[in-house]
């Protein structure tokens, strides 16, 4: 695909996976003790230390997967698994169990605790989001691509941002049945998006076997 239309793919493809719709809710329930200037900085600490973590797996997750003899056929097969079970998650309106369980009680107490985890870990730059960010870099065939994907990166992590700054808004404005609505439209794309990296993956595992 063109430069255009892979950026737009990988903009698509990391937003979903983060969900900053479905983030809403939570974000709501952690920070609602907070003034506004206080959740704004929560808000660009957590973006800030996102946008390092999934740039980290951009630039190096190839020596990682190097290093632990990982093929990028078998990440694609596990972490199109991981992305449908997120998916699924989503098309049933849940929160991801790789981004919350429901047992975890937050203290609110340490803003700092709340930017890092669980805000920024797991649940802006979770498994799902490392793992896309990963096989978008597999796609890369060129340095202008890999620059595509930073883009995206930042894009996607910057738009969330953005839509979590307006969380009190949005929570005035649309009740919990108009999010939950959006989340399943978004978790039935990622879905087909899930399916089709776990073909592909699949079928590199085979051509590898039978040569």
């Amino acid at each position: 695909m063109d430069l255009f239309n892979f950026y737009i793919y990988g903009f698509v493809s990391l937003f979903i996976t983060i969900d900053p719709i479905g983030l809403i809710p939570i974000f709501h329930s952690i920070t609602y003790p907070y003034p506004k200037e206080q959740k704004l900085k929560i808000i660009k600490k957590a973006i800030i230390t996102s946008t390092v973590v999934l740039l980290l797996f951009a630039l190096f997750g190839n020596y990682i997967f190097s290093y632990f003899g990982i093929t990028i056929d078998a990440f694609r097969v596990a972490g199109g698994i991981l992305l449908f079970k997120i998916a699924w998650d989503m098309l049933h309106a849940e929160m991801p169990k790789t981004k919350h369980k429901p047992d975890e009680k937050i203290e609110l107490e340490d803003i700092d605790s709340i930017v890092y985890v669980p805000l920024a870990i797991p649940l802006i730059s979770g498994p799902g989001a490392i793992t896309t960010t990963m096989i978008l870099v597999s796609k890369a065939q060129c340095i202008l691509d890999k620059i595509i994907v930073i883009l995206s990166i930042l894009s996607a992590i910057l738009i969330s941002g953005i839509i979590l700054s307006l969380t009190d808004y949005i929570i005035r404005r649309v009740n919990i049945y108009g999010i939950n609505a959006f989340v399943r439209i978004m978790g039935l794309l990622l879905v087909a998006i899930s399916v089709q990296i776990i073909f592909i993956g699949v079928l590199g595992l085979y051509k590898n076997y039978m040569l």
